[in-house]
């Protein structure tokens, strides 16, 4: 499985387990993401979700051949599959940490900025990938902290240390290096600490004012067309080449 699931002390840890690729993210890893959010939600055993990577990264984000190529095939990202909508298909509404380190890049991202809050490791190294390769993701503008921090970073698409994006409002927690998952167990057993009907009334407002923010966005930019944008073409290319198809 390229996405474990285990539950202790009523902490569901959810990991990434592509560990010879930076956990890069084929469809196939996002349908077993999909399946452990589903899970997790159904889960009498379970409160509090972590969800963190094994190896040298939380994930280097979508994996170029299984991910990007595929789209630039079909000239679309319609068919490729995402969590985004597990978050807000809930009974329950158990909050998500990412305990995040080494890379967090493109779609995993996303990934952690769909949780309710983010751990980082002081060695976490972020990238909107995204804007780089020619794919719009000013839908994620709310999500990335103060709209000054957000902006430059979306629209720049560099990278940025965790220090940054603590200082920047999207980190809840910066720790040092090694200690994230340590620090989001701390985090989560505050949060079983708290009455849980409330704290889950809490997860479910905010998913869906997210998502509620973010549609317009989405809506603005519309059904993106890679078959017809050439600097996505020769991105995906170029990111083919430098990671010998991961």
């Amino acid at each position: 499985m390229s996405v474990g699931y285990e539950v202790r002390d009523r902490i569901a840890y959810i990991s990434f387990d592509r560990v010879e690729k930076h956990n890069a993210l084929r469809d196939s890893d996002l349908a077993a993401l999909v399946e452990a959010l589903h899970r997790l939600d159904a889960d009498a055993h379970a409160d509090v979700a972590i969800l963190f990577g094994n190896g040298r990264s939380f994930s280097s984000g979508g994996d170029v051949q299984g991910r990007l190529q595929a789209s630039m095939e079909e000239g679309s990202i319609a068919r490729r599959t995402t969590e985004g909508p597990a978050f807000v298909e809930c009974e329950n509404w158990k909050p998500v940490i990412a305990a995040v380190h080494g890379y967090c890049l493109g779609h995993a991202l996303g990934t952690a900025l769909n949780c309710e809050m983010i751990v980082a490791g002081r060695d976490a190294s972020f990238q909107v990938t995204e804007t780089r390769i020619g794919l719009p993701v000013a839908h994620w503008l709310p999500l990335l902290g103060t709209p000054g921090f957000a902006t430059d970073v979306v629209m720049t698409g560099r990278f940025f240390t965790a220090e940054e994006a603590w200082q920047g409002g999207m980190v809840a927690r910066l720790v040092d290096e090694g200690r994230h998952l340590e620090a989001a167990e701390e985090l989560a057993r505050q949060l079983l600490e708290v009455p849980q009907g409330t704290l889950r009334t809490t997860v479910r407002a905010r998913r869906l004012v997210c998502q509620r923010l973010s549609a317009p966005y989405q809506e603005v930019i519309g059904e993106f067309s890679w078959a017809q944008s050439k600097e996505a073409q020769q991105a995906v290319a170029e990111a083919a080449r430098r990671r010998g198809g991961r």
